[in-house]
């Protein structure tokens, strides 16, 4: 199969920053894959923050805190000319082939593309919005959430019984929603999030085999974040950004010595709030979110934990800046998806080229922010696979899905979620978390969810 061609234009590097709406109510739109906690009415990507450079103020200014030679724009709407560097909303850059992808990803499937109802007996108590969820390998633990007040309780779900247990409340961190969490391996990691007045800087470690919390310790700890994003490195939960005042810190948590060490500043990201994060295994990619104010970044910065190190990323052929925005990893390339600004204008990114390539926007799902991303390789094709994509939304509730093919560059739809509720306006009452085989979705607002086989 011959691959497309590559459209990729060689431009200047230009900063890139627009106009978004503000940060808004103590409600989240939902986690997309990785931490699975949820950003302010955005959504979020397992996804937080972001690139070299910087804005001017939210309507006017002349563009200060950039690096020198890094460039600026003079307020937070579009200023910079048509065509350099990234996409502007609403274009259109073909949908050229990543050398990365492999065309073994082509080959026909038979696919199952079938939900099963999800019991509900002994399921977190509801409604509650701001929820995260973690798959240990055996269950999905669902916790925390706002529910009119914060919660500091959950759930396990077992897929292969299709039953609920109870999770221990001795010692668990202080009741909270907008919390990152992740999956260590042996443990879930609780941090940061929003009691109801305060951003918060505390967490716990629950250990699902023995039933038991650990308090986190706080000494040398980030300053408090409401949606924190997470990354685990395999021996390290790295926190990144958040939404908090008068600033945000980051930092590196290790839970066998149950300490915190800080991160590199120079070369970190401008943005804290509302980015998309990803772990390629050796680095941690922080693209997009928020700059100052309401102003959105298509900016980016790479950390190397083992060197302690930022290093910038390209923005020549970036989708244009968002915030709420979705990210995974394939295992060679980021992938980020949706965000404000609703539209399907999408890329990946290969970090060892330091490139972006379009992705095709043809039979795309709706625009949307914050939708869940999978990664679904294909076994024995290392580089080839599938990108599931699910839910997510911006003033409705989206319960569609797609399945995106790398080669050959091209959507299909995935079978409706089977229970079509009438859920409020926010897409953070959804958990959802990939099982190596399925997709469970649960909804924490309604009590009612299901498994999905793609």
């Amino acid at each position: 199969m011959s691959m497309p061609r590559l459209l990729l234009r060689l431009l200047p590097f230009t900063v890139m920053v627009a106009c978004s709406h503000p940060m808004k109510g103590p409600t989240k739109d939902g986690g997309g894959a990785g931490g699975q906690g949820g950003v302010d009415n955005f959504g979020g990507g397992g996804g937080s923050t972001l690139g070299q450079g910087g804005a001017g103020g939210s309507t006017s200014g002349q563009g200060g805190g950039v690096p020198p030679g890094q460039g600026g724009t003079g307020g937070c709407w579009w200023t910079r000319p048509s065509g350099l560097g990234g996409m502007q909303p609403g274009e259109r850059d073909g949908w050229p082939d990543s050398p990365a992808r492999v065309p073994g990803a082509a080959t026909a499937r038979n696919r199952v593309d079938a939900w099963t109802v999800m019991a509900v007996l002994g399921s977190p108590s509801g409604p509650r919005q701001g929820a995260t969820a973690v798959w240990t390998g055996k269950e999905m633990i669902v916790w925390g959430g706002y529910d009119g007040k914060p919660e500091a309780t959950g759930a396990r779900y077992d897929p292969v019984t299709d039953t609920w247990s109870a999770m221990s409340t001795s010692v668990a961190p202080r009741a909270r929603n907008d919390h990152a969490a992740l999956w260590t391996g042996t443990e879930m990691i609780v941090w940061g999030g929003y009691d109801g007045s305060t951003a918060l800087s505390s967490g716990g470690r629950y250990d699902p085999a023995s039933d038991k919390w650990t308090v986190i310790t706080t000494s040398g700890a980030p300053s408090n974040a409401r949606s924190p994003r997470a990354v685990w490195t395999g021996t390290e939960m790295i926190i990144w950004g958040g939404e908090a005042s008068p600033t945000v810190d980051s930092g590196r948590y290790d839970p066998l010595s149950d300490s915190w060490r800080s991160l590199a500043t120079a070369g970190a990201p401008v943005a804290q709030a509302e980015a998309a994060v990803v772990w390629t295994g050796s680095e941690m990619i922080v693209w997009g979110g928020y700059v100052t104010d309401a102003c959105a970044s298509s900016l980016g910065a790479i950390y190397n934990p083992t060197s302690d190190a930022w290093r910038p990323m390209s923005n020549v052929g970036a989708p244009h800046p968002r915030v709420g925005h979705s990210a995974v990893w394939t295992g060679a390339q980021m992938i980020i998806w949706g965000g404000d600004y609703p539209s399907p204008n999408a890329a990946s990114y290969d970090a060892s080229a330091d490139a972006w390539y379009a992705i095709s926007e043809v039979e795309a799902p709706s625009p949307r922010t914050g939708p869940a991303l999978f990664f679904l390789p294909d076994p024995g094709t290392p580089g080839a696979g599938r990108m599931l994509l699910w839910g997510g939304g911006y003033g409705y509730v989206a319960v569609t899905g797609a399945i995106y093919d790398f080669v050959p560059d091209q959507w299909g739809v995935v079978a409706p979620f089977p229970t079509i509720d009438a859920a409020p306006n926010n897409g953070s009452t959804r958990t959802t978390v990939w099982t190596g085989t399925e997709m469970i979705v649960w909804d924490v607002a309604y009590g009612v969810g299901a498994r999905y086989k793609p």
